[in-house]
């Protein structure tokens, strides 16, 4: 079945060229992100990935990544010598993580990942952040304003009003901020999350993008997660690809405890 889908990797070379706003508005920059985003309907992954717990320990591991939009992510983990410690399951509802060192299966809500990131985590945002997509953290939240930064422009969910009353420290609700950083191409080059009132950011940011099957994919993505000491996850992927359907096996040996 992955043999029907073939990989495209021809690297695209892309330089820091700036957005061209003039006579652009938030509306029209907005738009442009949405139609270049990176569009799948299966995709599939390899991916080496070096954690960095809270201690400023790191663990380097590789994954094989499936993805059905909208319904499903399957992560296969071999640590460097090649053999499946975990397997991991993820739909819309739940998350299942068969541990093949303690021989247990544990099935979670998404409570655990936001446990683990410290910040709001769905099946949406966490699709989205795999390809480098947009998402909305608030679902009542919209992109309001557009600023420069060159080579870069910025799409936030904060209005002129806003921004200058949280420099001036004025504003006491201190809302949750959403910001993207746009290259020229109209990919999202980096996006932040901050939460003034729990003093914390959550960033992604992407780079080295290739094409595969028509659309801009990044071969870099590194997850930074603030706090007095953060949790940093660094994603090299290789071997990308779109295509037929995949299957996703998940089956659990009968000895094994569930949790």
């Amino acid at each position: 079945m992955l043999s029907a889908c073939k990989t495209t990797r021809k690297v695209v070379e892309v330089h820091p060229v700036s957005v061209k706003l003039k006579g652009a508005d938030v509306i029209q920059v907005f738009d442009s992100v949405m139609q270049y985003s990176f569009n799948y309907e299966y995709l599939s992954a390899k991916a080496s990935v070096d954690y960095t717990d809270k201690k400023g320990e790191t663990k380097s591991f590789d994954v094989n990544l499936r993805v059905r939009k909208d319904s499903a992510i399957w992560v296969n983990i071999t640590p460097l010598l090649g053999i499946e410690v975990a397997r991991v399951l993820i739909r819309k509802d739940s998350i299942m993580v068969l541990d093949r060192v303690n021989k247990v299966c544990m099935r979670r809500s998404f409570d655990f990942l936001e446990e683990m990131f410290k910040s709001k985590i769905s099946f949406e945002i966490l699709q989205a952040l795999i390809v480098g997509n947009y998402f909305p953290y608030q679902k009542s939240e919209k992109i309001k304003s557009l600023y420069e930064e060159d080579p870069y422009v910025i799409l936030s969910t904060l209005n002129k009003r806003q921004t200058k009353r949280i420099q001036e420290e004025k504003d006491p609700t201190k809302p949750i901020i959403q910001d993207f950083w746009i290259d020229g191409n109209y990919r999202i080059v980096k996006s932040r999350i901050t939460d003034e009132k729990v003093d914390r950011w959550l960033e992604a940011s992407y780079k080295n993008f290739r094409e595969v099957s028509g659309y801009l994919f990044p071969g870099n993505m590194v997850m930074t997660i603030s706090g007095s000491s953060p949790t940093i996850m660094s994603i090299a992927y290789s071997k990308v690809s779109t295509g037929e359907a995949l299957s996703m096996p998940f089956t659990v040996p009968e000895k094994y405890e569930m949790k």
